[in-house]
């Protein structure tokens, strides 16, 4: 038994010390190719002395372990010893001769007739005093010059093939977006990711459209055309083809002499390239125009599932919503995207919602008796949504339209999608209705999307409560696996929480299940297209469930950001706590999002950051500090904004605010956030007060969060590293196996 245990010690400890590659080294991985030898830029070089921790130039410390790194030291001692040996070795002695006032003997030395000092010697060598210009023919080929005369003739080459398409009505890229008289007719936006060929993903359109004429490739607006009824499925906007900046357009060629079912399966330009090619085009919308949308909720006999992502609040928290809802409104609070935030305790979920719910109360004024339910769920994963029907099937039941409302960017569109996909919808619609586009791009969706609810009777209740017992066993047995095996592994993607989201119910009969698909009987059940009608019988007296468009909250730093950029900014996988100590009058930014200084305390303080692993630290002095800002934003350093001349004109200025906060025992005193890219929990030595000035771009988003959120994930951090203020990644999650 007693061997058994230290076997079972060692594979935890070996498990343990291969764990050794960090965050850094995935970010490491990220920013640069794997293919290349990662070489630092010289402009970060520079600043050496003035980094006192650089992701992106201390990895190798990070990544590795002690007895690598006492390795390494070792060999670069070596190393030194030897280069110092073969300097004195090998390099020629220098000696100068030293001149004696009472010799009158003449030097060795030669003399410059022009200069009375003495020339230093250069043993054995002599000094070399003078030298000959050689003129050199200016006329001949040199190679340099052969290259250049190489490239004027391809260069002329090019010239006259350009000049040949161009005759021939082919137009390029640039060509075609220089051009006065066809420039309102192409859509504006990330056009690069886009391939030509497009329009033939929509099953309606017709090949024999497309001609030789470039401007075919991203379709034809027709200014004089109707605005049809029928909202795009994905964001919600009327389909139209008038102009391509207005939400809900589609080129003439898709949207001209189409059957309004045909178009009832047809999402919109703007969606489709989120969909299928994550790129985003500029749309003309008011922001006023969303609250209006919301303004609705005041008269109807509703609920609302309001949703805050847990990743960014308060920042995703709209402080005017009291003014949008009925004082006797039910709310279900739902914090989405938890399967991003590591465990830190026992207690981890009741603590998030009791400070979720305390936030909530406290920016929006709305009263605590309000709130009928709080939930933690994630939209991705499906942790909670199973708990989140149920309560609303439970306590709201079939009295009425329930809205999901919040913020830009909160998951609203994909909890809408998962709610299409489960119990909670009508059986008859649950194949018909559209997936609302999901994208990292803010204001995705643009209108209403709605499916109808599914009235929770007495013999649908029991059928549902009957599986969810049956999978109960399989859901416990599943968690304890995955604990089990974050321990042997240390692999934190195990702890991630995550569930199944089930159907009960199919909509269909015994026999129409078991039916053959391809015989003729089959096809007697299906509809020549699938379209979703609401007008028939049996959706006359339901309930809806809406997704509401986000409404912009001023704190969020999203809209500043490009669509690469927000793919960097917004963590999309259980992000890693990242520990390091600042001392007094120093500085951490985090990537050029970011900047938090120690301006006053006795002791150093230890902060642990929570963001993406995409974005990297740095650390200096703070009276250095804003020349280090200026000087790595024009590098690759900071990832995020884009290293680019003209990026870089648009990227507003950091502006700050200060916070004052008191030091408690062994637990994190309070989280300063940093708007929506992330937030650093403070952990001051027991009863020291400290003074701290955080920054983000316009100011956008910092506050003091207290208690801390996750206030305990301090302790799991792993030992310093040598020669730097960060720590090893340690235990990272807590597990109670």
């Amino acid at each position: 038994m007693r061997l058994t245990s230290i076997r079972f010690w060692l594979s935890q400890l070996r498990a343990r010390n291969s764990r050794c590659d960090s965050t850094f080294s995935q970010f490491r991985r990220n920013t640069f190719s794997k293919s290349d030898e990662f070489k630092p830029d010289p402009r970060v070089l520079a600043l050496r002395d003035k980094l006192l921790y650089c992701d992106y130039l201390d990895y190798e410390n990070i990544k590795m372990g002690y007895l690598k790194r006492r390795r390494k030291y070792k060999k670069e001692f070596e190393l030194a010893e030897k280069a110092k040996y073969e300097k004195l070795a090998y390099e020629p002695a220098v000696s100068v001769m030293l001149n004696d006032p009472n010799e009158n003997d003449k030097s060795d030395i030669e003399h410059d007739s022009d200069s009375d000092e003495e020339k230093p010697l250069y043993m054995p060598y002599a000094a070399v005093t003078s030298y000959q210009i050689t003129e050199t023919n200016s006329n001949e080929d040199t190679p340099t010059n052969s290259l250049n005369n190489r490239y004027i003739e391809l260069y002329e080459q090019y010239l006259e093939a350009k000049k040949d398409s161009v005759d021939k009505g082919k137009w390029t890229f640039e060509e075609f977006l220089k051009s006065s008289d066809i420039q309102s007719n192409v859509p504006k936006g990330e056009l690069w990711k886009i391939p030509t060929t497009w329009m033939s993903d929509y099953e309606e359109f017709d090949d024999a459209l497309i001609d030789e004429n470039w401007n075919k490739y991203y379709g034809t607006p027709d200014p004089n055309s109707n605005v049809s009824s029928v909202p795009c499925g994905g964001c919600g906007a009327l389909l139209h083809c008038r102009d391509p900046a207005i939400p809900g357009y589609l080129p003439s060629e898709l949207f001209t002499n189409k059957k309004k079912d045909d178009l009832k399966t047809m999402v919109c330009q703007r969606c489709h390239f989120l969909k299928f090619y994550n790129a985003s085009l500029e749309v003309k919308v008011s922001i006023e125009d969303y609250p209006k949308l919301l303004r609705a909720i005041k008269t109807k006999k509703c609920a609302v599932i309001l949703i805050i992502d847990l990743t960014d609040f308060p920042c995703s928290i709209w402080p005017d919503l009291k003014s949008v809802l009925h004082p006797f409104t039910p709310i279900f609070l739902v914090g989405n995207k938890v399967d991003l935030l590591p465990r830190d305790c026992p207690k981890f979920i009741d603590h998030i919602k009791q400070s979720l719910l305390d936030t909530v109360v406290d920016v929006t004024g709305v009263k605590r008796e309000n709130f009928t339910h709080v939930q933690l769920t994630s939209a991705k994963t499906g942790y909670g949504i199973e708990q989140l029907i149920n309560k609303l099937q439970y306590k709201w039941r079939h009295r009425g339209d329930v809205y999901l409302i919040g913020c830009t960017n909160v998951g609203k569109s994909s909890m809408f999608n998962i709610l299409l996909n489960s119990d909670y919808c009508k059986i008859q619609a649950l194949d018909l209705i559209q997936r609302a586009t999901v994208s990292a791009w803010p204001g995705t969706t643009l209108n209403l999307l709605k499916f109808p609810i599914l009235n929770p009777s007495g013999r649908k209740a029991y059928l549902r409560t009957e599986r969810l017992k049956m999978e109960q066993v399989y859901r416990m047995e599943l968690s304890r696996y995955r604990d089990y095996q974050f321990k042997a592994t240390g692999n934190i993607e195990f702890t991630t929480l995550q569930d199944e989201v089930g159907r009960t119910f199919t909509g269909r009969t015994v026999e129409e299940a078991q039916m053959d698909p391809f015989s003729e009987k089959s096809h007697a059940y299906l509809p020549t297209k699938p379209v979703f009608d609401e007008s028939k019988p049996e959706y006359e007296n339901s309930r809806w469930c809406y997704d509401t468009p986000g409404t912009i909250q001023k704190d969020q730093v999203l809209d500043l950001l490009t669509t690469d950029e927000l793919l960097s900014t917004l963590p999309q996988q259980i992000i890693t706590p990242r520990s390091f100590t600042l001392k007094l009058k120093q500085t951490v930014f985090l990537a050029g999002l970011g900047r938090l200084d120690y301006l006053e305390g006795e002791y150093f303080i230890r902060c642990t950051l929570f963001a993406s692993k995409e974005l990297p630290i740095t650390i200096c002095h703070t009276v250095d500090a804003d020349e280090v800002y200026d000087r790595l934003l024009e590098t690759d350093a900071f990832v995020v904004p884009a290293n680019n001349p003209e990026r870089l004109k648009k990227w507003p200025k950091l502006l700050s605010k200060e916070f004052k906060m008191t030091g408690i025992y062994r637990e994190s005193a309070a989280d300063v956030v940093l708007s929506s890219s992330g937030w650093i929990a403070v952990t001051p030595q027991e009863n020291d007060n400290v003074l701290l000035r955080a920054w983000t771009p316009q100011g956008r988003g910092i506050h003091l969060r207290s208690p801390a959120l996750l206030r305990y994930s301090v302790r799991l951090c792993g030992s310093k590293v040598p020669g730097t203020p960060v720590y090893s990644l340690g235990r990272r999650v807590y597990v109670n196996v």
